[in-house]
């Protein structure tokens, strides 16, 4: 079977007047008793736009070519077709990584995976250049650009290669040929796919927009990794030992600085090291990262993040009342605190995107606060909500349903044992309950939100009657004194489950109460 493509000659009629035309269509020959006769033509061949240039897969029986016919994404762009019990099916287009709004042609598939085609896109060395494209679950790759070796600013096109891929030929019109369009031979001493194999094409994006970043500013650096000059060996579940490796500061060499095209990208040879990629460009954060070369996908796309400055508004209000509270003492960490602005009875920082802040909050009467702001996280606007200090009586209670927080009867996290404070503050209990005789009492804890409830519970249960027991131990009889423990379950302040929330908070809650409960 041969393909070929020739003008289809035709007429039509241009104000009443008939006119010869000659689009470019694909004609079907096959090989018989010694002759190629004609074989019917591509049934997608038309009078109203080009089709040319065949490039035939045996194995998929699929057949590539170009054309501008209607609904391309500009000029001629590469499609294939499948040829399946002698019908024409499933006409594709294949896509916008190949296609562009220039023109695509002079398709050559190699071995139904390697596409070999000519465009004269934008970021080229001049007039058509020759990209490949490698296919992966039916889908080509980005392309690269083939380089200065096959490249040059003329037009270059219709790439072919032999079976092992180490000869082939091409047409090209540029200065030194004998005619217009002149064709060219190269022998390799090894497959041309090793030639490319390191070649890549650096591909620079805005990360909000999509569209890519002008002449941003590249360098590389190679580097080794060598074992730490002390080793961590540690013994791991299933791993024998891990070695920690650092980069060997002599490898470090930064290369020149080269700069992006107007399609944000850059082509490059990168050997089989390993390499610090750093990306810088006004308006943006600088980027910076690890780079393998491996030989995979040919495209490395870098995402630049806009610099952009946002404001973030905030007011402290008390947790009872919703009203607000001012004169609040901030302490930054990570930023500079005088980039935090007062106004109308509101704060105001700017942060630059990616920023994040650490602010620690306090005010007397009030528990002090860490509250984190983070770009892209945390509101345009937001309230911080500050709870009051718990208010402790100085009086023991006398009657009945009377309840009070015993000062300081407070517990480390996960743990029942009574602090030396706590004793002293049980033994001022322990003459009250002395001087009224009558009173019953119970010593109620409570624990804080962290931990499963199930251990709270019992967790609290053994700090009331850890309590009981000291207040036995003085001299109380044991039927004065009921010890009770409600875990989790009646917090003093807003540190409930998946509420994040300092030491200082979660301690409120860790307490023990005493109630009359008869007198």
């Amino acid at each position: 079977r041969m393909f070929l493509s020739r003008n289809k000659k035709g007429t039509i009629k241009v104000k009443g007047k008939e006119k010869d035309i000659n689009p470019m269509g694909i004609y079907l020959y096959k090989y018989q008793n010694g002759f190629w006769i004609s074989d019917g033509e591509l049934p997608v061949n038309s009078y109203g736009y080009k089709v040319f240039h065949p490039s035939w897969d045996e194995e998929n029986n699929r057949l590539y070519f170009a054309s501008d016919m209607p609904g391309g994404y500009g000029g001629t762009d590469i499609y294939s077709i499948k040829y399946v019990n002698g019908k024409w099916i499933e006409l594709k287009n294949l896509g916008s990584d190949i296609n562009t709004e220039a023109n695509e042609a002079f398709p050559f598939i190699y071995k139904s995976k390697y596409l070999f085609f000519a465009s004269k896109r934008k970021g080229g060395k001049g007039g058509f250049d020759i990209y490949f494209s490698l296919q992966n679950d039916d889908k080509f790759e980005s392309p690269v650009n083939l380089g200065p070796r096959f490249n040059s600013r003329s037009d270059d096109f219709g790439l072919i290669l032999n079976d092992d891929s180490n000869l082939g030929y091409f047409t090209s019109n540029r200065p030194g040929g004998i005619g217009k369009d002149d064709i060219y031979k190269f022998v390799s001493g090894k497959s041309i796919f090793r030639i490319f194999n390191n070649y890549y094409t650096l591909r620079i994006l805005d990360s909000k927009k999509e569209e890519p970043v002008e002449n941003a500013r590249i360098t590389f650096s190679k580097f080794k990794l060598v074992p730490a000059e002390s080793p961590r060996i540690e013994k791991i579940k299933g791993v024998e030992k891990e070695i920690i490796y650092t980069i060997d500061p002599n490898s470090l060499v930064e290369s020149k600085p080269v700069y992006s095209n107007e399609q944000g990208e850059y082509f490059l040879k990168l050997k089989d090291l390993s390499y610090i990629l750093k990306v810088k460009k006004e308006g943006y954060l600088p980027y910076s990262g690890l780079l393998k070369a491996t030989g995979g996908n040919k495209l490395i796309e870098v995402k630049l993040i806009p610099e952009i400055l946002d404001t973030f508004q905030f007011s402290f209000l008390d947790s009872e009342t919703k009203n607000q509270i001012k004169d609040v003492n901030i302490k930054m960490e990570g930023g500079e605190e005088n980039n935090i602005k007062y106004e109308n009875d509101n704060y105001f920082i700017v942060l630059l995107r990616g920023e994040k802040i650490d602010l620690e909050v306090s005010k007397d009467g009030y528990v002090s606060k860490k509250v984190e702001i983070e770009h892209g996280l945390t509101p345009a606007k937001f309230d911080v909500v500050l709870e009051k200090k718990p208010k402790y009586v100085k009086y023991l209670p006398t009657t009945k349903g009377e309840v009070v927080v015993l000062k300081d009867i407070y517990y480390d996290y996960n743990s029942a044992k009574l602090s030396t404070k706590a004793k002293k503050e049980l033994n001022k209990l322990s003459i009250h309950l002395k001087k009224y005789p009558k009173l019953k009492i119970e010593l109620s804890s409570y624990t804080d939100s962290r931990g499963k409830k199930d251990y709270n519970q019992k967790l609290s249960e053994k700090r009331s009657a850890n309590a009981k027991k000291y207040l036995i131990r003085k001299g109380i009889s044991a039927k004065r004194i009921v010890a009770k423990g409600y875990g989790e379950s009646q917090p003093k302040n807003h540190c409930v489950d998946g509420v994040k929330c300092s030491e200082k908070e979660h301690a409120i809650n860790r307490r023990t109460e005493v109630k009359v409960i008869d007198e």
